[in-house]
């Protein structure tokens, strides 16, 4: 099976709360088999500040090499404090579910 966006989706990718985008990333590492550690957060977040979700290459990827390799792209919103998220790789149906309810949590949840 080749590439593909994880879930099925649009080419905007899905957005999730900024605050929520480390614990984002931690959650598909996990899932994936990958050790998420400070260094790849650092990589993250200080790639962040120069993408841009509206420009068509302004999304930065980061391989996650795990049991179940993933590539995660993600763009900042100038307009609002989300963060655009997306997948590709081949995961299995139990980490595809993972990643969408994980898609779901990190697009509502807000620490009070």
């Amino acid at each position: 099976m080749g590439e593909r966006p994880i879930p099925d989706a649009s080419a905007g990718g899905h957005w999730i709360l900024e605050d929520n985008l480390r614990p984002f990333c931690e959650s598909v590492a996990r899932f994936s088999g990958y050790r998420f550690d400070d260094s790849d957060w650092q990589a993250i977040e200080t790639a962040l500040p120069a993408t841009d979700v509206d420009r068509p290459d302004g999304w930065y990827d980061y391989p996650l090499s795990g049991r179940v390799p993933l590539i995660l792209l993600v763009a900042a919103d100038p307009e609002a404090s989300v963060v655009f998220v997306r997948l590709t790789g081949a995961p299995d149906a139990r980490t595809r579910a993972q990643i969408e309810a994980a898609l779901y949590i990190f697009s509502t949840y807000q620490a009070g």
